[in-house]
């Protein structure tokens, strides 16, 4: 008895649309393109536990450009010649209002300097960056803040 070609087929024919389907995921999966701004920063700051020279930087939002529903996401800190690199988790902060530019917010913290914010312009969600903890509440409320604005060299959703 000759054997049928058919039932071969039919499994290969299932295990290519099988493989498919595994590597190119659900159609509406979101994708996310890294959002890049460029600031000159006059005076040392901190990101996490890495502290930066003043200088020109790259920030870039790996995570794409966050929603006011996103719960985190990681910000990437670099000097121009990439031999300072900073990548750190943040929390996604939103305002309710979108931001005419771009911004880097800083907070003086006695002689310590912390990057705490950047949004994007046009935004109403930013990425809030964990800072070291001041020992008491009241110093943070009482620190000094600082704002540059950003440069956009890429863009992304």
């Amino acid at each position: 008895m000759k054997k049928s070609a058919l039932p071969r087929f039919v499994l290969w024919i299932t295990l290519i649309a099988i493989t498919t389907g595994i590597t190119a995921g659900p159609a509406d999966a979101q994708t996310h393109r890294k959002v890049t701004l460029e600031a000159s920063v006059p005076f040392e700051f901190v990101v996490g536990n890495h502290t930066f020279p003043a200088g020109q930087y790259i920030f870039e939002m790996a995570t794409g450009s966050p929603k006011p529903s996103d719960k985190a996401g990681v910000l990437v800190v670099r000097g121009q010649e990439s031999t300072l690199y900073a990548s750190v988790a943040t929390d996604v902060a939103a305002d309710g209002n979108a931001h005419l530019g771009h911004k880097l917010i800083f907070v003086r913290n006695g002689d310590r300097v912390y990057l705490r914010k950047v949004w994007r312009q046009g935004n109403p969600a930013g990425l809030s960056v964990h800072t070291a903890p001041a020992p008491e509440a009241q110093e943070w409320e009482q620190s000094e803040v600082l704002t540059l604005d950003g440069l956009a060299v890429g863009g992304g959703i």
